[in-house]
C-alpha cells in the first residue's frame, strides 16, 4: 500500500492496474476494484495494513473495463456494498450493453480477448456518479466526467488538497505522466479534450489507473502531457 496523502492510498495487490483506498470518518471507499482474480489479494492487502473489508462502504468505478471493475462481482458476493459509476457505464457493468472497443485496428478483437481473460460477472446495482453529482460518503471529493477512454469514464478530484484520481485518462510510464495512446481509447478526440481539461486544473497529487503516483506539483506534468 502506497500513501498518496493522509487517508488516500494506492493498493498494489491489483497488479498491473491501480486501485485506491480513501479513508473517511465513518468508512472506506475503494476507487476501482481491480481484476476479478486479484480481488482476494486486495482484501488481504487491506487486512495487512490494519483495515477491514467490512468497513468498505462503497466502490467508485472510474470505468467498466474488466481490469478496473472485474473485482466488483466477487466483492459483492461477500457483502453488499454500494457501487457508483457513470450512467453510461452502468449498462456495461450489468452486461446489458457492450463496451465500445478501442479505436485501434483490430481493437474489437483485442478488447474481447482482454475482457474474456479478465472475467467479471454482472453488477446490476450501480448508483449514478457524474459531474455535479456528489458521491454519498465522499463529501470532499468532486466527480468529473472525463470521457474518451470509455464514454462514461470518470475521475475523482479533492480540491482542498488538489488530489486527482483519473482512471485511464492519463498514465505514468517511465517516471513520466503520459497521455494514453489514441488507439487504446474508444474516442481519441474526446480523450484529448479530457487531457486538455485536466491540464488546466490545479493538481498537486496524481493517481492514475496504471503506473506510479505523482506527489508534488503534478499539474506541471499533466500540462506537458496535454501539450505533447
Amino acid at each position: 500500500m502506497r500513501r498518496l496523502a493522509e487517508g488516500v492510498y494506492r493498493l498494489e495487490a491489483a497488479g498491473f492496474v491501480n486501485a485506491y483506498l480513501v479513508v473517511g470518518d465513518r468508512d472506506l471507499t475503494l476507487v476501482d476494484a481491480g481484476p476479478a482474480r486479484r480481488f482476494p489479494l486486495i482484501v488481504a492487502e487491506l487486512k495487512a495494513n490494519g483495515y477491514s473489508f467490512n468497513d468498505v462502504g462503497r466502490v467508485v468505478v472510474t470505468h467498466a473495463h474488466a481490469d478496473h471493475a472485474g473485482g466488483l462481482h466477487p466483492l459483492l458476493s461477500l457483502r453488499p456494498v454500494k457501487v457508483y459509476a457513470h450512467p453510461l457505464e452502468a449498462p456495461v457493468l450489468a452486461k446489458k450493453a457492450p463496451m465500445p472497443p478501442p479505436s485501434a485496428p483490430f481493437g474489437g478483437v483485442l478488447h474481447a480477448v482482454f475482457e474474456a481473460v479478465l472475467t467479471r460477472g454482472p453488477v446490476d446495482s450501480a448508483q449514478p456518479a457524474d459531474s455535479g453529482t456528489p458521491v454519498r460518503g465522499l463529501p470532499q471529493w468532486q466527480v468529473l466526467h472525463t470521457p474518451g477512454h470509455t464514454p462514461g469514464s470518470i475521475s475523482l478530484y479533492e480540491p482542498v488538497r488538489q488530489i486527482l484520481l483519473c482512471g485511464d485518462a492519463l498514465a505514468v510510464s517511465g517516471g513520466k505522466v503520459r497521455a494514453v495512446p489514441d488507439g487504446l481509447h474508444a474516442d481519441p478526440e474526446a480523450a484529448r479534450r479530457t487531457v486538455a481539461m485536466l491540464g488546466k486544473m490545479d493538481v498537486d497529487i496524481l493517481g492514475c489507473g496504471h503506473g506510479e503516483e505523482v506527489r508534488g506539483g503534478a499539474f506541471r506534468f499533466i500540462e506537458k502531457a496535454a501539450a505533447a
